[in-house]
């Protein structure tokens, strides 16, 4: 079977987060990187307001052109008008998103299960949705 027909990773909606879980644990090196962000951009492409939490706990191991393809990703999230989250990275992996410094770029819920890191996420939006609330109340 080729890349191209393998699943790598499948999507669970459970509003507002939509569960991207990246499924196969060597998927992310080769030619299955480029997949896995053309299948990605596919699901987020067009779903405006998205909040996707990316699960990489079946991953162990993250090729650096995976990180290209979370850019890609993450500006296509954005660019709808939603927000991107990370969780489920093994020590090694995180330690790639450090040294590399995209813990700047991604918010990431390190050692954190996917369940934790779902009610962290909703959490961070009740909270910008009753910040805006206020800022409106006491717009001048």
């Amino acid at each position: 079977m080729s890349a191209e027909n393998l699943t790598l990773l499948t999507f669970d909606e459970d509003a507002p987060i939509t569960v991207g879980t990246l499924t196969n644990t060597k998927m992310l090196e080769g030619t299955t990187v480029t997949d896995f962000g053309a299948q990605a951009l596919k699901y987020v492409t067009g779903r405006n307001g998205l909040n996707l939490l990316l699960d990489f706990a079946n991953i162990d191991y993250l090729a650096s052109a995976a990180l290209t393809e979370l850019i890609k990703i993450n500006d296509a999230v954005v660019a709808g008008g939603g927000a991107l989250r990370i969780c489920g990275l093994v020590p090694n992996i995180e330690k790639v998103f450090e040294i590399t410094n995209f813990t700047k770029v991604f918010e990431i819920s390190p050692g954190e299960g996917v369940e934790h890191a779902k009610a962290r996420f909703k959490r961070s939006i009740e909270i910008a949705k009753e910040e805006a609330a206020w800022d409106k109340r006491h717009e001048r």
